[in-house]
């Protein structure tokens, strides 16, 4: 699922959907939406973003709406003029950056609970007792021999004797730049038989998520990120009444059964 897929979805949780279609035409300044039924005063003021074709990324507030030719005004031109082949979405109750917003800070929540498997590699030489721990991991649990050139395991003396190199002959500290390396005991493990050998370096790291809408999200995280901004937005508005507070309550509970789904729990040592 990509992000703006994750926006579409919170918007019809919270009933905020009103158009996802292409324009009939355009202009800078109106564009026609042949399946948009609005009355002006229930149009008027509400939010036009177009997620993707020509003039994907801008947002404009509808200033006036023509209902025999379903054409919606802006007060502001398009820097960009759409296309029949755009997608936009008109928007009842938030804007987009408020789905932006809530977005961020669900996948900051996302980030606090989950992660995702990942494996690297790093080369052993033998007069060389600290490695740089590869790019991204929270933890790492196991380090792991594997033949040079992905020869057979039987193959290869080394890794044929050790499989995985035991956790008590190795840990993960800060250098002085405030890097982190991986430092080999060398009281406990003499690595000039290993020169050349490599080794799979197996640990978790963070979910990531880029901040555009066509960015990916894992599959696993998609309904508790829908259900956290779904919550997030709905909370905005608990003053408003009775609807909001159903709905709100509806995506607590829904977010806090998806959170015992999506955690994972720590295996390893630390980074950091």
């Amino acid at each position: 699922m990509q992000r703006i897929d994750a926006l579409k979805a919170a918007a019809r949780n919270l009933n905020d959907l009103l158009v996802d279609t292409v324009p009939a035409s355009y202009t800078s300044l109106a564009i026609d939406i042949t399946k948009l039924i609005q009355t002006s005063q229930s149009v008027v003021g509400k939010q036009v973003y177009i997620y993707s074709g020509a003039g994907a990324g801008q947002e404009r507030t509808v200033g006036s709406f023509d209902p025999v030719n379903r054409r919606v005004f802006f007060p502001e031109a398009l820097g960009s003029i759409p296309s029949t082949n755009s997608n936009l979405l008109i928007l009842n109750h938030f804007r987009k950056d408020e789905y932006d917003n809530a977005f961020d800070r669900a996948y900051g929540m996302t980030r606090l609970i989950n992660l995702q498997e990942k494996t690297a590699t790093l080369s052993i030489v033998a007069t060389q007792y600290e490695y740089p721990v590869p790019s991204g991991f929270e933890y790492i649990a196991t380090l792991r021999l594997v033949p040079s050139g992905w020869t057979d395991y039987s193959a290869d003396d080394e890794v044929a004797d050790i499989f995985e190199i035991p956790s008590r002959y190795w840990r993960i500290e800060a250098n002085a730049v405030g890097t982190y390396i991986i430092a080999f005991d060398s009281r406990k493990i003499n690595l000039d038989g290993f020169d050349d050998e490599w080794v799979n370096v197996i640990g978790q790291v963070k979910p990531f998520i880029a901040g555009t809408d066509n960015a990916t999200i894992p599959s696993e995280l998609e309904e508790y990120i829908i259900a956290i901004t779904s919550l997030m937005l709905s909370s905005q508005r608990i003053a408003e009444g009775q609807e909001w507070r159903v709905k709100f309550g509806v995506f607590k509970q829904q977010s806090d059964t998806l959170e015992n789904y999506i955690y994972r729990s720590r295996r390893g040592k630390r980074v950091g």
